[in-house]
């Protein structure tokens, strides 16, 4: 029976093993983790090889950075694969840089979504399991997996993943990038303690200025939404509904080759971005950007109107 929910813990099933069934039945995978290493690849490269060469899935990667667990190795693995595979993107989340609140990039999502049969099939994964090769295999983890024909949970925790992608600080790291970032996190390696000197710090402040300069996944939400009010406010002072926001913001992240496979996903995170920058809520990264003006009718604040101006 369907859905079937399981609690896993490394020790009586090791969640690379999860992974690699997933990856070899899969159509689409999308994996969002705080820390990734070349020891957690290692473990699940065969499946994930057949799953983008032999399934032709279309696979995606969403890292964190922290100079201390990322290693430069796996992302450079990472950039190997892009290069000899087109269904596959990865990008890196720069934590703090311009989301323009304190948010934490934590998330350990592992989504993978089976369409090879009349009867398709979604998992999902959530816990404590990083990309790594403790965290997959050896590390005492907690993690949940659901497996469904319809697709319940998988559907919210998409909707969780496309709120990370649509994050203003997510990046398409280059290899000079990369290289960088791996210099930095070695010089704090052999640092006693890893305490991080001055000059370390300048270059972490230079490197992430670079990140200023890399192409991101998509353009962030928040600022499709605010772009289209924009547009509207110059021909009447008239709020703008929910339904044309959800209808304009598709034509516009449709132009900017912004894959949108569930549209009832897309609505979701266009509507949580609303309530989460809505003047008066009370959630804890609320930028107030928007201005409810009556059920599915909204405008912006000044703070909205001048959103990104300082970064031009």
């Amino acid at each position: 029976m369907f859905p079937k929910i399981q609690i896993l813990s490394n020790t009586n099933y090791a969640l690379a093993d999860v992974i690699k069934s997933e990856l070899v039945e899969s159509s689409s995978v999308k994996i969002a983790v705080a820390f990734l290493r070349k020891t957690g690849l290692e473990h699940i490269y065969k499946s994930l090889d057949y799953a983008l060469k032999s399934n032709k899935a279309q696979v995606e990667f969403i890292v964190g950075l922290d100079f201390k667990t990322t290693d430069a190795e796996a992302l450079f693995a990472l950039s190997e694969i892009k290069e000899n595979n087109e269904n596959f993107n990865f990008y890196c989340f720069g934590d703090k840089r311009d989301n323009h609140n304190d948010l934490v990039f934590h998330p350990k999502i592992y989504m993978f979504d089976t369409q090879f049969s009349k009867s398709s099939k979604y998992t999902s994964i959530v816990g404590s399991s990083n990309f790594t090769g403790g965290g997959l295999t050896t590390n005492f983890e907690v993690n949940t997996v659901f497996r469904e024909l319809k697709p319940h949970y998988y559907n919210q925790l998409g909707i969780i993943y496309d709120e990370i992608k649509f994050q203003d600080s997510i990046f398409k790291p280059s290899k000079n990038y990369i290289k960088k970032y791996g210099n930095i996190k070695e010089e704090i390696d052999k640092t006693v303690e890893k305490v991080v000197n001055t000059e370390i710090k300048n270059e972490i402040v230079a490197l992430r200025e670079e990140e200023k300069t890399l192409e991101g996944a998509t353009p962030p939400l928040k600022k499709i939404i605010i772009e289209i009010i924009k547009e509207q406010l110059k021909f009447s002072e008239l709020p703008v509904s929910i339904d044309f926001l959800y209808v304009e913001a598709k034509k516009r992240a449709i132009e900017k080759k912004v894959k949108i496979k569930n549209m009832e996903t897309f609505d979701n995170t266009l509507r949580g971005e609303l309530n989460k920058h809505e003047q008066n809520s009370n959630h804890p990264d609320n930028m107030g950007l928007f201005v409810r003006m009556g059920k599915g009718l909204y405008t912006l604040t000044e703070k909205g109107k001048n959103y990104g101006e300082n970064e031009k």
